[in-house]
């Protein structure tokens, strides 16, 4: 389980370097720094089990936080993340995906989800903003979503003394709406990001070999 005390004293820690990555101001923070802002033993978990839950969501807020540990330099980690179409080969749930724009800064691709019997087709607006390690997504307001919310993020963290490994930092927050009772969704919410977040690993550490 995530390790709770003091979260308020090192959120204001992290913030810095969380604004400095939305903002794209400078370079992006190393993974010793982003590590260090957190609680004592995360990085030491992290190294043991890969893929460590920093916040599970849940009451009046949805976010699911994740720190995941790649063995492939962050060009590398970027450069599978971003192919859009590959996604069903590590994401059971998606159905189908397409991109069906894409813009200067990013692209919009149209999903297709399964949550127990009921399949949603939604939106996504990418934005990827070069040289900072972050590629963000939201809903795209112009199209008739099956879901209320979906935003997330990855932030991608290279280690310091040239390491082949990337530290990846992951946010998600998502509303599937009034199709499925709410106790369902949260449930269904967090162990999917759990689900999602250690299949990227795997999938990326195989360089897109690994299938779930």
């Amino acid at each position: 389980m995530p390790e709770r005390p003091g979260a308020g004293a090192r959120l204001c820690a992290a913030l810095p370097l969380i604004v400095a990555a939305a903002l794209g101001l400078g370079a992006q923070p190393s993974a010793e720094a982003v590590l260090g802002a957190e609680a004592p033993g995360i990085a030491t978990r992290l190294e043991e089990e890969r893929v460590v839950l920093l916040r599970q969501g849940g009451d009046a807020d949805d976010t699911v936080v994740a720190l995941v540990l790649f063995n492939k330099p962050q060009s590398r980690v970027g450069a599978l993340l971003r192919e859009a179409e590959r996604q069903p080969e590590y994401r059971p749930e998606l159905v189908t995906v397409r991109t069906v724009q894409q813009l200067p800064d990013g692209r919009i691709d149209e999903q297709r989800i399964k949550i127990l019997f009921t399949e949603l087709v939604y939106r996504l607006r990418y934005h990827d903003a070069p040289g900072t390690g972050r590629l963000s997504w939201r809903l795209d307001d112009s199209f008739d979503n099956d879901i209320a919310r979906m935003q997330g993020f990855w932030e991608l963290h290279d280690f310091d003394h040239g390491s082949e490994r990337t530290l990846g930092r992951f946010g998600s927050d998502v509303d599937v709406g009034s199709g499925v009772p709410r106790f369902l969704q949260s449930g269904w919410s967090r162990k999917t990001v759990l689900r999602y977040v250690q299949n990227v690993q795997r999938w990326i550490d195989s360089d897109g070999r690994w299938r779930p």
